[in-house]
């Protein structure tokens, strides 16, 4: 199975979503379907068509997760950092762009050579942050935490760039 997601300006088109069977999930901002493996090429074909329209698409493949698996939730303020987290991530490709950063570069455990990093950097992200609303397995939580840990390091070290104490600069690790 495959779920096709699709969001940024979709407003004008939410009523062709409706009539294609898309549900809206207000939580995480993205119109949303599920497709069984006999029709995995439409999720395909359609997410194309509406990335060419303007719309950002993304097919996920299903994992069944198994019964037996622990499951985890994740913090409230976990998941601040994960929408951090794309938002840093930006930052990094057009300071990339412009020549602002040396490479490689190490973020959040990854090894940064080239754009195409950043990009699955972010697409890793938007998967994790897209599932930290429900529950998340072992390996996922440990890498959301792996996420967090980074963000709050990297604030941290803002912080004190920009001058502030280090007893304030500190509190970016209540987070964890």
């Amino acid at each position: 199975m495959v779920e096709l997601r699709l969001s940024g300006n979709t407003f004008s088109i939410k009523e062709e979503l409706k009539a294609e069977g898309f549900r809206w999930n207000a939580d995480k901002r993205v119109w949303y379907k599920v497709f069984d493996e006999n029709d995995s090429e439409r999720a395909y074909a359609l997410a194309d068509a509406y990335v060419a329209n303007g719309v950002y698409g993304d097919v996920h493949q299903k994992s069944s997760i198994a019964a037996n698996e622990r499951k985890y939730f994740v913090k409230e303020s976990w998941l601040f950092n994960l929408e951090s987290m794309h938002d840093r991530i930006w930052c990094l490709i057009y300071d990339m762009r412009e020549n602002k950063i040396a490479l490689p570069f190490e973020v959040a455990g990854k090894t940064i050579n080239d754009e195409d990093d950043l990009f699955s950097l972010l697409d890793e992200a938007e998967e994790l942050q897209f599932k930290a609303h429900g529950k998340v397995t072992g390996k996922e939580y440990a890498r959301i935490k792996e996420i967090v840990g980074w963000r709050v390091n990297a604030r941290y070290a803002a912080c004190m760039a920009a001058g502030m104490d280090e007893a304030d600069a500190g509190r970016c690790f209540e987070d964890m």
